[in-house]
This record gives C-alpha cells, sequence and structure tokens, in this order.
C-alpha cells in the first residue's frame, strides 16, 4: 500500500504557490529597474500622456508573463526523474533525473517569511544558471521535496525506496513540517527540512552539533563580533554609494535637492555658503585641515554602511559539515540556506587583502561544477565565493582540510617564476608610470620630474613585489597556485578535477624563452583565480604540462 500510495503521489502535477505572481513580477520590475529609472528621467522630454504610455507598455507584458507562468508551470515526481512544464505558446518540459542533482537552494526574504513561502533553486552540474527555479513553494511542500528527491535518487542506484519517508513528509503540515525536519539530514547535495524550513522559519541553534549528529558538525560560525570586524575590512560601503550616487543622478535627484537648497525657503545654502567662506579666509591649512576631516567623515560613513550591509546579509553565517557536504545558512531580512556537496568542489581559493593581513583574518571561496557564479545575480551566490567570508590565519590549515579531506601538507614548498619575469614586469609598470605623468608636466612643471620619480620608484618596487608574490607548487596530488602582493590569492586544483592543461605562448614569450600554463576546470567563473601561471621557463611549463596532463588521464573524473 504505501508504494501504490507513492506511485499515485508522483502522478499528480505540483502547481506553484498563487503568490508566485507577485514575486516573480518583482523579480522581473528589478531587473527592468534600469530602464525604468532611464524613462523617468526622459519624463521632461516625453510628457505626462507618453510617460505613462511607455510604462504601460513596458508593465503589462510583465503581468501577463508573471500570470501565463503561474499558469502553466507544473510539476511531478517520477520514478527516476523530476519533471517541469512551463510555457502556453512555446511549451517546454524539462527531465531532472534525481542522479543529477546537485544541489538545492532555498531563499526565503521577508515577505517570503510573513506568507509562508520560500523560493527554491535547482542546480545540476550542467551550466551556471539554475536548472529550475521554483519562485514561490509552500514550505510544506519542501519539507517533503527533499524525501522525496532523495528516495528518487536511491532507486536510481538500486537501493531499496523508503516511502513511508515521502508520505510521512508529505502529510506534515507547515509546523509538523518545521519540527520534524530539524532531525532531518541534508541529503547528496540536496536541501533537506532542516536547511530549508527550521534553518529559516525557527533560530538556529547556537550549540555546535557533535561530530556523529544528524545534524552534522559546525565547522564556521560568525558571531557580530567577527561580522563587525569583516564589515570594516571590507568596502562594500563604497559600492552601495556609487549605486546610491548613481540612482540619484539618473533620477535628477541632484538637480531638485540643488534648487531646494539654493530657493529663498532654504536656510541650507546660506549656512553652507558662509561656513565654506570662513574656512577659506581663515587660511590655507584651516581649509586643508577642514578638507580632511570631510574625508575622514566620508570613509566612517562608508565602513558604517559596510557594516550594518554585512550585520543584515551574513546574520548568524554558519558552515555546518554533513556526511555528504557543507551546509551554508546566513541571513536576517532574506535568509538563504544552501548546500555544497563536497564532490563538486572543483577549486579553492584563499583570500587575503593588506587590510585582512593586518588583522590576521583570510577568505576562503570554492568553486563549484554548475550553479551560480561569482558575480552572477542571486542570493544563494555568496556562500560559494566566500564560504568562509572571514576566518583567523590560524584556523585556515583545519578548515581547509574539512573542504578538501586529502590536503595534509602542513607547509607548501613554493617555486619561482622565470628569473626574467622582473624584467618584463618592470618594463610595464614603468610604461604605465610614465603615462601618469606626462600631464603633471604640463601642470606642475619642474614639480613633475619629482612625481614622475616617485612613480618610477614605486612601479619597480612593485614589480619586484609581484614577481616575488608568484609562485606555484605540486602538493597532496593538487597543484597550488598564488599571485598577487597587496591583495594575495591562492588557488588550490585537484589533479581528479583538471578538465584542460594548456600551454600558451606569444611571441615575446618564445623570444624569452618563457610560457604560460593554464589549468581549466569545471565551473571555473570569468572573474574566478584560476590556475594561471604566467612566465614560466619553457622546458618547466612543457615538462609541468605532461605532468599534469598525466595525473589527470588517469584518475576518474565525477561530477
Amino acid at each position: 500500500m504505501p508504494a501504490e500510495a507513492t506511485a499515485r503521489s508522483r502522478a499528480i502535477e505540483h502547481r506553484l504557490h498563487p503568490l508566485s505572481i507577485g514575486f516573480s513580477l518583482g523579480s522581473q520590475l528589478r531587473r527592468a529597474i534600469l530602464p525604468l529609472i532611464i524613462g523617468g528621467a526622459s519624463a521632461n522630454f516625453l510628457g505626462v500622456v507618453e510617460m505613462r504610455f511607455v510604462l504601460l507598455v513596458g508593465l503589462v507584458p510583465l503581468v501577463v508573463g508573471s500570470v501565463v507562468r503561474y499558469l502553466t508551470f507544473r510539476y511531478r515526481y517520477e520514478e527516476a526523474e523530476l519533471v517541469i512544464r512551463s510555457g502556453l505558446l512555446f511549451r517546454r518540459e524539462r527531465h531532472v533525473p534525481y542522479a543529477r542533482i546537485q544541489n538545492l537552494d532555498a531563499v526565503q526574504g521577508v515577505f517570503h517569511r510573513v506568507l509562508g513561502v520560500v523560493e527554491v533553486k535547482l542546480q545540476t552540474g550542467g551550466g551556471q544558471e539554475p536548472e529550475a527555479t521554483l519562485t514561490a513553494l509552500p514550505v510544506p511542500a519542501l519539507v517533503g521535496f527533499g524525501p522525496r528527491v532523495r528516495e528518487g535518487k536511491r532507486e536510481a542506484a538500486g537501493e531499496a525506496p523508503v516511502a513511508a519517508e515521502v508520505t510521512a513528509a508529505a502529510g506534515m503540515t507547515a509546523a509538523q513540517g518545521v519540527m520534524a525536519a530539524e532531525g532531518v539530514m541534508a541529503g547528496e547535495g540536496v536541501m533537506a527540512g532542516e536547511g530549508a524550513a527550521a534553518g529559516m522559519l525557527a533560530e538556529p541553534s547556537a550549540d555546535v552539533a557533535p561530530a556523529g549528529s544528524s545534524e552534522g558538525r559546525t565547522l564556521l560560525h560568525l558571531p557580530a563580533r567577527e561580522l563587525l570586524l569583516h564589515g570594516l575590512l571590507q568596502n562594500r560601503g563604497m559600492v552601495l554609494i556609487a549605486a546610491a550616487f548613481g540612482l540619484a543622478w539618473e533620477t535628477g535627484l541632484f538637480e531638485r535637492a540643488s534648487d531646494w537648497i539654493a530657493g529663498e525657503q532654504s536656510w541650507i545654502g546660506p549656512a553652507v555658503e558662509g561656513a565654506a567662506a570662513d574656512v577659506v579666509a581663515a587660511g590655507i591649512l584651516v581649509t586643508v585641515v577642514a578638507l580632511a576631516a570631510l574625508a575622514v567623515a566620508f570613509v566612517i560613513f562608508a565602513r558604517l554602511l559596510s557594516i550594518v550591509w554585512t550585520l543584515v546579509r551574513l546574520h548568524d553565517y554558519r558552515v555546518v559539515r554533513s556526511e555528504e557536504g557543507l551546509r551554508a545558512t546566513f541571513g536576517m531580512l532574506t535568509q538563504v540556506a544552501a548546500t555544497i556537496p563536497l564532490r563538486r568542489v572543483q577549486t579553492v581559493t584563499i583570500h587575503e587583502g593588506p587590510l585582512q593581513r593586518w588583522a590576521g583574518r583570510v577568505a576562503v571561496g570554492v568553486q563549484t561544477a554548475g550553479g551560480s557564479q561569482a558575480g552572477q545575480p542571486g542570493n544563494a551566490d555568496p556562500h560559494r565565493h566566500r564560504l568562509a567570508p572571514i576566518l583567523r590565519r590560524e584556523r585556515l590549515r583545519d578548515f581547509l582540510r574539512e573542504v578538501v579531506p586529502e590536503l595534509d601538507a602542513p607547509e607548501v614548498g613554493w617555486e619561482p617564476v622565470s628569473p626574467l619575469a622582473f624584467r618584463r614586469v618592470v618594463r610595464g609598470t614603468c610604461f604605465v608610470a610614465t603615462l601618469a605623468a606626462v600631464p603633471l608636466y604640463f601642470g606642475l612643471g619642474a614639480w613633475g620630474v619629482a612625481f614622475h620619480a616617485a612613480f618610477l620608484a614605486w612601479a619597480v618596487f612593485y614589480a619586484r613585489r609581484y614577481v616575488a608574490c608568484l609562485g606555484w607548487a605540486l602538493k597532496d596530488d593538487m597543484v597550488w597556485f598564488r599571485s598577487g602582493w597587496l591583495w594575495r590569492r591562492t588557488t588550490i586544483a585537484r589533479y581528479t578535477r583538471i578538465q584542460v592543461v594548456a600551454l600558451r605562448a606569444s611571441p615575446i614569450d618564445r623570444w624569452r624563452g618563457m610560457a604560460s600554463l593554464r589549468v581549466d576546470t569545471a565551473g571555473a567563473g570569468a572573474a574566478a583565480h584560476k590556475v594561471d601561471i604566467p612566465y614560466l621557463p619553457l622546458d618547466t611549463a612543457r615538462k609541468l604540462r605532461t605532468l599534469l596532463a598525466a595525473e589527470a588521464a588517469r584518475t576518474a573524473f565525477r561530477w
């Protein structure tokens, strides 16, 4: 009887929550915000009637598209795959085998929590975009989603299905699902109830689970103090200020504010002009001090914005290790719960900026096969781009061993690049320094020579430090590559994840007897730090290419 009930439930097609219309419309409006802003800035040229017509033409298709998507979107559970249908004129049916499902990202914003729904992104290893996005899935359906997919994966692997788990989960209410989900472990890349429901709808427990518990073992938990430090060290506030500046510029806010300040009814304009006149009249020293104070106040304001953004975005950030992979949960307003199967990790990158080194902190990021990459839109991206947003340096080795279990080397013996690399780099930096100094000759006269000499000295110093920080190593069946002086990055790629080993030599490289070696893995983003070793001696590059290609061919690749 349980097996028959399971078969009948799989024949039923499920729909999204009706609220998916609103969430889908909101998502499309966010993508269309820039054209709408540009259209609003052009209102003075179009006139009121024409502008309303433009807005009507732009918004009606979005509303109709959201309604059609809700009415046509269906998903059902088959024996070995998840089937998703969508589309009205152009119909699309996707068959996602359970064995190919890599992970399930659950994102729940403020409105999601109030309305009892969650956004789910289903990802496979087939590309950078999610295989499917369920805009508004009821929480009880999400609690039953994980057990159903896990049972399908068992059947695909030839194991005995556990039908009772599916039928029990499907019949739960939201409250029962949240309570029962606390003891459910995340499956192979699939978000179970603990991460999707209990981790988002209830306050996560502050206790670290023991190694053998079903909840897994907490590898990283960032308290408020570490988040404050992280916000202080990064420069997110400048990004927010730049975005606000661009928005105000496009909407004409600066012009309206300037007109209001200069108006007769405002006291701000005369007060600012009077204060500026007093500062200038006090002398050059007071003027410099006042400008420096304004600059310091601006930097402090930007750092405060960065701290607030970090506290809200990464609130209660946790990384939990289970038998199948890593699970990350974070967020205050928009709460995210996502999984990273360890077998999907392609490369691990250690980030270290100048302020991070001063504070004794590093950041650890990963690149995975498929899924959203760094720089792509999506609320679940930070846990991949920065698996550990901030980490004490003394904990780095232990944390890396959890992410890459094969890592055993206590120290890495770095191999340098070609001795001729400094000459190549210093010529480029000196050329840039000379170009930067040319305008100073016209503006400062003889002082331009002094600035030019200072620029050249800095160019030589920078080139020497940059080349000294370049290095590569082969340790623990992995290839290591580091680069950068002020902002250092070290990337680790296992032999089992290597897909392409390419040797490149430009005409200048061949003239100098050098070459570059690039190691490609699945899922590497365009802006990600890759194993791309420049300025290698040609013989060394050829030997290294032969060795890495042989090691990669010797091992079986797994997604």
